[in-house]
């Protein structure tokens, strides 16, 4: 699957699930960073990452192992992205 089309997916998770706000989503790069508590970042917290793994596993049809450390899949956009690309070949 292309980068960017795993990317405006995530766009589109973004503004259905944790509603923000479509006219931002040209700001999005795969170097926006996601956590809460990270200079510069979206800020999501754990319920919004939560609710992303949720709405990726349903549209990308993965399971995300819980068990396995994946914070450093959610850093950023572009990890996220590469993350489920990965996954995507494998599945």
């Amino acid at each position: 699957m292309e980068t960017e089309k795993v990317l405006e997916q995530l766009k589109d998770i973004m503004v259905e699930r944790l509603k923000f706000e479509p006219s931002r989503l040209s700001e999005l790069t795969p170097a926006t960073l996601l956590p809460k508590g990270v200079e510069g970042s979206l800020g999501l917290d754990s319920l919004d990452f939560i609710e992303m793994s949720i709405a990726i596993e349903e549209r990308f049809g993965f399971l995300i192992d819980e068990t396995q450390d994946v914070e450093a899949h959610f850093q950023s956009l572009g990890t996220l992205v590469e993350y489920i690309r990965s996954r995507a070949i494998q599945g």
